[in-house]
């Protein structure tokens, strides 16, 4: 029996960009890359088809951005996100050169990321977060070793990592996934700044209620400076995978033992509390995948050209 494709893909890039791209980097429909559906598709520029429902959607948010807005000339300003130096062709042979490594783990992700789109689009917000989670799930553990396979630097460093590895399942993977990203962005300046989530609730009390329900069931140390009470939860950059987890926890677990949970009468509509921090969440992701894809790339081209010397 033939598996059911859920999701199909097309390019919606103007045919002028689309003509201007190096050919690895287009999307054809024929066994494209899933690396390349997964960056086209969170950059904002893929016309994503929900076979089922026959429900088709013009995915034009750009998740890469901090105001999620629109790439201009994907050719042009994508490539400039990994690295002033970057141009679309070194992203093309990368893809070219990469495209089975790993592909049913991005196979994974691509499903998920594709799910998320449909369910924002359908205004399910709170269903949509489901597949943050599963995202944040799925690299938690992964991102850390593809990473390590790269790199000696961080394999000087995985015995440390592997002592947080203990405990059940979930803990260990996502503590280890904590200390991966402090890593990642170590010494890097991002890592001082916060994502922001804005509580954009007409209703000033509703706008209040929300807020104080999230900060009540997150830890004051994630909390950034930035914070505008009741408008505006800024959490510290390296820490929006613990806000994550802690929203997932304290609303869909719904956990006891004297913890302060999501109540659902006090943030009134989980899909408009959703609807505001779902971007930001998905954000975040993107740039953490942004990271290690870039961190692959430059690897990729260290070793391509010893290879050729």
């Amino acid at each position: 029996m033939s598996r059911y494709v859920t999701f199909s893909y097309s390019d919606k890039l103007s045919q002028r960009v689309f003509n201007q791209l190096p050919q690895h980097l287009r999307l054809t429909g024929n066994r494209d890359s899933e690396l390349l559906l997964i960056i086209r598709l969170l950059s904002g520029n893929v016309e994503l088809i929900h076979n089922y429902s026959d429900s088709v959607i013009n995915s034009r948010v750009n998740y890469f951005s901090g105001d999620l807005a629109r790439v201009d000339n994907w050719k042009r300003d994508f490539p400039i996100l990994f690295s002033e130096d970057t141009t679309a062709e070194d992203i093309s042979i990368f893809i070219k050169n990469t495209k089975y490594v790993n592909r049913s783990f991005y196979s994974a992700i691509l499903a998920e990321i594709s799910q998320f789109i449909l369910h924002t689009k359908r205004g399910s917000h709170t269903s949509a977060f489901i597949y943050i989670y599963r995202v944040l799930e799925k690299i938690s553990y992964a991102f850390p070793l593809i990473y390590a396979s790269k790199t000696q630097d961080f394999l000087r460093s995985f015995g440390q990592l592997k002592d947080l590895m203990v405990g059940d399942k979930e803990k260990k993977e996502l503590g280890f996934f904590k200390a991966f990203v402090n890593m990642l962005y170590k010494d890097d300046s991002i890592s001082d700044t916060s994502i922001d989530i804005k509580i954009n609730s007409n209703d000033p009390h509703v706008r209040e209620q929300m807020y104080k329900s999230l900060k009540e069931v997150i830890d004051n140390s994630i909390i950034h400076e930035d914070s505008n009470e009741y408008d505006l939860l800024a959490i510290k950059y390296t820490d929006m995978g613990s806000f994550i987890i802690n929203v997932r926890n304290r609303f869909f677990h719904n956990l006891n033992g004297g913890a302060k949970n999501i109540e659902s009468d006090k943030i009134v509509d989980s899909d408009e509390l959703f609807s505001f921090i779902n971007p930001m969440a998905m954000h975040w992701i993107a740039m953490v995948f942004l990271q290690v894809t870039s961190y692959s790339l430059s690897e990729f081209q260290t070793h391509r050209r010893h290879a050729t010397v």
